[in-house]
C-alpha cells in the first residue's frame, strides 16, 4: 500500500519526507504527460521499484527509453514511499536535520550547508530534481524501503522496524520491538517458515524454482501466499497449495526450510 499524503519519520536520520498517493496514488503525477494523475493500472519496471502513468500509451514511451525519464523516475519513487533517503545526495554522509530543502514535494536532506546551497541556488524544481533524483545522486542518497508494508514477525498488526532485526540465513529478519527478537532467537527452526516468507517480503531473497519440486515455474501457475505471490511447475503443485486448511498451512507448504530451500535463493 502506498503512503498517503503527509510526512513519514526517517529513523535513521531524524528528516522528514513529503510522500503522496496511497492505493489510489492521490497526487501522484504521471512520468511521461505531467498534467495527468497517474494511475496503478499503468505502470512498469524501474530499479527495484513501480512507476506510474496515466496510460498504456506513457508506459510505452517510458520502455523505449527510460534514461530520458530517469529523474523524474527516481523521484515519484520517492513520493510514493518505494525509496528512502540514507544519505546526502551529493556527498554520501550522513544528512544533517539543518540543512532540508523541499524538492519537488519531498523534503530532501544535506549533509551541509554546501550541498544544500547547490539546489537552492538552482533555476526551479526541475533543476533541483536533476541535481538531486539524477542516477549518480540517487544512488548515493536514497535506498529501497524493504519494510514499506511489511509487519512484525510476530506482532502482525505492528510495523517491522529496523532497529529491531536479527541476522538470519545471511540476511535479516524484523520485528516490532526489543521483545519480539529475543523470542525467535531462542528457537529459529520453531518460526523458519514466518522468518522465510519475511525474507521474500523484504526482497533479500528471490523465487528461483517451484517450492514444491524445485522444477522449473510456469508463470501461469500461481498462487498469493501471505501477500506474495509465489509461482510452480504445474496446476497439481498449485492444488497442493490451494487445498491447504488456511493460510498458515500454506506458508507452511511454501516456506518450510525445504521448501524454501528448494525454491528460493538470496538475492544478488
Amino acid at each position: 500500500m502506498l503512503l498517503k499524503s503527509g510526512f513519514v519519520f526517517l529513523a535513521c536520520f531524524g528528516l522528514m519526507l513529503t510522500t503522496g498517493g496511497d492505493d489510489d496514488l492521490s497526487g501522484i503525477k504521471c512520468i511521461v504527460n505531467g498534467d495527468h494523475a497517474a494511475t496503478k493500472d499503468a505502470s512498469a519496471k524501474h530499479m527495484d521499484g513501480e512507476v506510474y502513468f496515466c496510460c498504456e500509451d506513457c508506459v510505452k514511451m517510458f520502455e523505449e527509453d527510460s534514461s530520458k525519464f530517469e529523474v523524474k523516475a527516481n523521484h515519484q519513487m520517492v513520493l510514493t514511499g518505494q525509496y528512502v533517503q540514507k544519505g546526502c545526495p551529493f556527498s554520501g554522509n550522513a544528512p544533517n536535520e539543518k540543512f532540508v530543502t523541499e524538492v519537488g514535494g519531498a523534503e530532501v536532506g544535506f549533509c551541509c550547508s554546501g550541498c544544500q546551497s547547490k539546489v537552492e541556488s538552482a533555476a526551479d524544481v526541475a533543476a533541483k530534481a536533476s541535481l538531486v533524483f539524477t542516477k549518480a545522486a540517487f544512488e548515493k542518497g536514497f535506498e529501497k524501503d524493504n519494510l514499506k508494508d511489511v509487519k512484525c514477525l510476530f506482532m502482525k498488526k505492528k510495523d517491522a522496524l529496523k532497529e529491531h532485526a536479527v541476522d538470519y540465513r545471511e540476511g535479516k529478519v524484523y520485528f516490532c520491538c526489543k521483545n519480539c527478537p529475543k523470542r525467535f532467537s531462542k528457537d529459529p527452526a520453531k518460526y523458519a517458515a514466518l522468518a522465510n516468507h519475511q525474507l521474500v517480503k523484504t526482497g533479500q531473497y528471490a523465487q528461483k524454482a517451484c517450492p514444491i519440486s524445485g522444477n522449473p515455474v510456469d508463470e501461469e501457475q500461481s498462487v498469493e501466499v501471505g501477500g506474495t505471490n509465489v509461482t510452480f511447475c504445474c496446476g497439481n503443485c498449485v492444488k497442493k497449495v490451494n487445498d491447504a486448511a488456511d493460510d498458515a498451512a500454506k506458508a507452511e507448504l511454501v516456506f518450510a526450510d525445504k521448501a524454501f530451500e528448494k525454491g528460493f535463493e538470496k538475492k544478488k
